[in-house]
């Protein structure tokens, strides 16, 4: 996502290994911001330039996380998610914190793999460690909808006997998590922090893998609150778009099987129910759709046995 700011672009002409504005540091985490030093005028003393640039990130952020989205994949990857685990690994960035994200949602659309976003490859190591073993930060979290803040892994190694080891192994020192209010709960207005709120279904988890037992601090933890909350928004309003689709579909198809019932009766096949029992039986036996079969009546596509004008039926004419 490109920065619309002329000091960020100049930013990057500047420190030709950035890019939107961060740089990789020697262990591979995104860093960014910009502080006084980097501000070309010389005139932020005191650090206020890069806070302007960092909300400024922080706000396209949000807008991005919030806007449509692109759909999942069939392994249940999905972009709103992993736009949410770079955003929130970038932002902890900003402020020197080294980690790594992951976000996992409760469930899938239509009863499919659970949408989840990676920051890097150890975060998707950890994802694969908490399927295969069931326990871990996003398990817990989900299963009892209670945010964990800033833990660090020693003091988790009792609840997660087998998973703590090996996120010992892979550098994780704590582990913070955040819940994303489920589709009824994501548009609340106010400022209630996400990690108070119930995980409601297909709500999900941001999980923070720190690679330091430092708490992360105050402004931090609102400002993932913040992008988790968004990107709830992104993922409500695509199942709202999804959603509408389907019953508008759903509305087409009674509105033409409905159409089909009366075409049947008017040919003397009985009443209305008895037309719609003739039109489903024909659709089972021919393995189709039951509002195909009855656009093909409607449109007099099908005028043979079991649709056949029976004797004493008045003349049929062709709708238009």
């Amino acid at each position: 996502m490109s920065v619309p700011s002329s000091r960020a672009a100049a930013a990057l002409q500047r420190f030709p290994g950035r890019r939107d504005g961060h740089h990789t540091d020697a262990d591979g985490c995104e860093a960014g911001g910009y502080d006084a030093g980097e501000c070309e005028t010389g005139e932020c003393e005191t650090g206020a330039c890069g806070a302007s640039e960092r909300e400024r990130l922080l706000a396209d952020a949000l807008l991005e996380l919030a806007g449509s989205g692109g759909t999942g994949a069939a392994d249940g990857s999905h972009p709103k998610p992993a736009a949410l685990a770079a955003h929130a690994r970038r932002r902890l960035a900003e402020e020197g914190r080294r980690c790594e994200t992951a976000v996992h949602l409760g469930a899938g659309p239509g009863g499919g793999p659970a949408p989840y976003g990676l920051s890097g490859e150890r975060a998707a190591r950890l994802r694969l460690t908490e399927r295969e073993l069931r326990e871990g930060p996003a398990t817990e979290t989900l299963r009892t909808g209670v945010a964990l803040s800033s833990l660090p892994l020693t003091e988790a190694a009792p609840g997660w006997p087998r998973y703590t080891p090996m996120a010992l192994e892979a550098g994780v020192r704590a582990v913070h998590t955040v819940l994303l209010p489920g589709a009824q709960d994501a548009g609340d207005a106010g400022t209630q922090n996400v990690r108070d709120a119930e995980c409601a279904p297909g709500a999900g988890v941001l999980v923070v893998h720190l690679l330091d037992a430092e708490p992360l601090g105050p402004a931090a933890v609102t400002a993932l609150s913040a992008l988790a909350r968004a990107c709830a928004l992104g993922l409500a309003h695509e199942s709202a778009v999804r959603r509408c689709g389907e019953l508008e579909l759903a509305l087409g198809s009674r509105v033409v099987i409905e159409q089909a019932k009366g075409v049947l009766a008017e040919r003397g096949h009985g009443s209305v129910d008895d037309a719609f029992r003739t039109l489903r039986a024909f659709a089972r036996s021919h393995r189709r759709p039951l509002h195909q079969v009855a656009r093909d009546v409607v449109e007099a596509r099908l005028l043979d046995p079991p649709f056949q004008r029976r004797a004493g039926a008045p003349p049929y004419r062709r709708r238009r």
